[in-house]
């Protein structure tokens, strides 16, 4: 057999290096689909270890005088949680959301900062002193408001005398219950601001006074008859000057109305 001209040599090396080269890159595309694949697998390893968190935090949204993390339950219906939501020491009075629904983000049961004011229980599903990051991530997964007890500020009224109801912004405040206006003037706040405080005698109970604060352009009268959920009092105060103790269990920072119930002895001073 003769041997290869210069021009066929040359056409046989070519073909030989565009050979190699062709294998070189199947190799280099096997490899980053095999590193696709991998970092696919990781993230979807990841998506479901957050998952399961999310679902171990919110699991702990259960109904009763008391939850215990790790049970799941289905939230209650709006308009029952709103219509009442909360009944007052031994008696049978019953308090209603102050805000339209979709107006309400997080309720926080805290110690009322007199001794005197009276202990309010949820009748609705709640959180009890359960962890910030339980709660957040309660609040941003699950649909309508969320209940909780915070943390002690070391008073020693009851753990639920006090309750905030953090807002959206701007919010319009009704009456939580039906009763009449027997106070409305204003205070000074922690010495910042000047804000406003609502009494409101209840019918049917004419030695207790549900107490509200931080109102904007409050709308009502002394005398004046109210309607539960119907009769509008304000707006939602904006108070950037004051560290709320409710904002450490929201994911986003969030203004309230304080509400309270005081004996009608008590002369109504108190605390966000």
């Amino acid at each position: 057999m003769e041997g290869l001209t210069s021009e066929q040599g040359d056409t046989s090396d070519i073909t030989s290096a565009w050979r190699i080269d062709f294998k070189r890159k199947q190799t280099r595309r096997k490899r980053l689909l095999k590193f696709k694949q991998g970092l696919l697998v990781i993230l979807l390893m990841l998506s479901l270890g957050l998952t399961g968190y999310a679902a171990t935090e919110i699991g702990a949204y259960k109904s009763g005088e008391h939850i215990e993390a790790g049970a799941s339950v289905e939230p209650e219906k709006t308009d029952l949680v709103y219509d009442r939501f909360a009944t007052v020491g031994i008696s049978s009075l019953e308090l209603s959301l102050p805000g339209k629904e979709g107006s309400i983000i997080g309720v926080g049961f805290h110690e009322a900062e007199r001794q005197e004011a009276l202990a309010i229980t949820p009748s609705v599903e709640y959180l009890n002193k359960e962890t910030t990051a339980t709660v957040r991530n309660a609040v941003a997964h699950l649909k309508g408001p969320v209940f909780f007890v915070m943390g002690s500020r070391g008073r020693r009224s009851a753990p639920t005398s006090a309750i905030d109801v953090a807002m959206v912004p701007y919010a319009e405040i009704y009456s939580p219950v039906d009763g009449i206006v027997t106070t409305v003037k204003t205070y000074n706040l922690y010495n910042k601001v000047i804000d406003y405080h609502v009494e409101i005698q209840p019918d049917g109970y004419p030695d207790l006074r549900v107490v509200i604060i931080h109102i904007d352009n409050v709308q009502l009268k002394v005398g004046q008859k109210l309607e539960r959920r119907e009769t509008f009092i304000g707006w939602l105060r904006p108070l950037p000057q004051i560290k709320s103790q409710i904002n450490k269990y929201l994911p986003e920072p969030a203004d309230h109305i304080h509400i309270q119930v005081n004996p009608m002895a008590a002369n109504g001073s108190l605390g966000s």
